[in-house]
């Protein structure tokens, strides 16, 4: 929903891109899930670390190296790649190229995104697995203390 927002604000509001609507607004509501799919999968997995992990590689990293205000062909070759390889550099990309190109040359930034945004869902999935782990082992503990016989005060939960 958002990107279908930001899609109509930036074509029919400000007439800064052109283009098929609808192509422009999968394009952008593809980029925001791969971005927020993988900071949510990384705090998931990783707690507030991998929060700040995925903050620091989307911003501090991924943001200059997209090329977003001139295009990745200004920056140095290797930067540039790996900046394209990023959610921020793949999701301008593809903005570019269907707000601009009809959607030429949007599959390998859309085939980036899509990457991204799996390896978050893989990230939470990861994480839902190892808390269901982590609470089968405990009350697994919890079965043998109470068959062992013993017994708890009222006030201690096992």
């Amino acid at each position: 929903m958002a990107g279908a927002a930001v899609t109509a604000v930036l074509q029919f509001a400000t007439h800064s891109i052109d283009g098929d609507y609808v192509l422009t607004a999968l394009g952008v509501i593809l980029g925001m899930a791969a971005m927020s799919t993988t900071l949510l999968g990384l705090q998931a997995f990783l707690g507030m670390a991998g929060f700040a992990l995925g903050g620091a590689l989307m911003m501090l990293l991924g943001n200059p190296l997209s090329g977003l205000a001139t295009g990745p062909h200004w920056l140095p070759d290797g930067w540039a790649t790996i900046g394209q390889l990023l959610p921020p550099g793949a999701s301008g990309s593809l903005l570019r190229t269907n707000a601009f190109f009809d959607g030429s040359g949007a599959g390998l930034p859309a085939l980036v995104l899509t990457a991204w945004t799996v390896i978050g869902v893989a990230f939470v999935l990861l994480a839902d697995r190892r808390g269901r782990r982590s609470a089968v082992s405990q009350s697994d503990a919890t079965d043998s203390t109470e068959a062992a016989g013993v017994s708890h005060p009222a006030s201690v939960s096992p």
